[in-house]
């Protein structure tokens, strides 16, 4: 009786549902010249393999190169780095949310001295869904400052006028102690 207790209490405690929930998987990306795929998995060669399979499968012909693993995956994100004469892609994987992945890619592109701006191209939630990044860009270190818009104020063309004019016009305002006041 005392073995078969020991065995039912071992086949419990190497049980992987005891004790523990499942974990959650890793992130692996691959990169062609014009693309990055990913997959996911719990163990790094077989989630880059995969994601380099997609890449060999759908980068027409491409040289395909596993890049990035991250475990957890979390919330991951692909960005392109715009320099001025060519641009590349940068992964991060692991951020606990979308604001922080968002704000950690914004802060990378601005600490690229040559990047002149970087656009967000693809985003996978905890879940391993992509999601809509449509028109997300940052600015980049090497972006030109923004221009500051020199408007004339708004009343400029009322107070415009011929030098004869601009003077009478500062003589009502601030009367001239030279003169007399007029006495009632």
């Amino acid at each position: 009786m005392r073995k078969f207790l020991l065995t039912c209490l071992a086949a419990l405690l190497l049980s992987p549902a005891f004790g523990q929930e499942s974990l959650p998987p890793g992130i692996g990306f691959a990169q062609a010249e014009e693309g990055t795929w990913f997959c996911r998995d719990d163990d790094p060669g077989e989630a880059l393999s995969c994601a380099r399979e997609h890449c060999l499968e759908e980068g027409a012909g491409q040289e395909c190169l596993p890049t990035a693993w991250c475990y957890p995956a979390l919330w991951s994100g692909v960005m392109t780095v715009w320099l001025p004469d060519f641009h590349g892609a940068r992964v991060l994987c692991g951020l606990d949310d979308e604001e922080s992945l968002k704000a950690m890619l914004a802060a990378f592109c601005l600490t690229q001295e040559e990047a002149t701006r970087c656009e967000l191209t693809l985003t996978v939630d905890p879940e391993g869904h992509e999601r809509d990044v449509t028109g997300v860009s940052f600015p980049g270190g090497g972006a030109p400052p923004p221009a500051e818009e020199e408007a004339a104020p708004a009343d400029a063309a009322a107070t415009a006028g011929t030098p004869d004019e601009t003077e009478a016009r500062a003589d009502a305002a601030s009367p001239d102690e030279s003169k007399p006041e007029p006495k009632p």
